[in-house]
């Protein structure tokens, strides 16, 4: 009975791998890539967008969280070593842009270049910081190359 669950249970991470990890391990580049994108749209067209990175964050958050939630989908973390970590630096990477965009679009919203200017400098200012606290927390805990358990000592 244990070794048909423990079949079963990689079938079900290979399958999922396929079907939607590949996607979701594809696209974070290319998402963190189109926010920035649209930041600059922001700033060269003068009107604030959609706040689409909180949607890519709820989305991509769904996918990755299953893949550590569910113990038979963490398996692929075990057998591709590069996996979490990749995927736990990218997805910060994408909470800190989406954030930004955000932060831009609050203040296009209204038509002023003063406001323009500061909410542009407090973007630069967001980005900075979130990035140096990215580098200060992993420069304390360490990203093992396992699975989501027991990832910080």
């Amino acid at each position: 009975m244990s070794k048909a669950k423990g079949l079963f249970g990689s079938a079900a991470a290979f399958i999922y791998f396929l079907a939607v990890m590949w996607w979701v391990l594809l696209l974070l580049p290319f998402v963190i890539l189109m926010l920035i994108t649209d930041i600059g749209t922001i700033r060269s067209s003068g009107f604030g967008t959609v706040n689409s990175g909180v949607t890519f964050v709820a989305v991509f958050g769904l996918f990755l969280g299953l893949s550590l939630l569910i113990p038979a989908f963490r398996k692929m973390y075990y057998k591709l070593p590069w996996l979490f970590p990749y995927v736990k630096i990218m997805y910060l990477n994408l909470i800190i842009v989406s954030i930004a965009e955000a932060l831009l679009n609050y203040g296009y919203q209204v038509q002023n270049p003063t406001r323009h200017t500061l909410f542009f400098i407090l973007m630069i200012v967001q980005i900075i910081v979130c990035r140096l606290l990215m580098s200060f927390y992993f420069s304390r805990t360490k990203v093992l190359v396992v699975g989501g358990v027991g990832d910080e000592q």
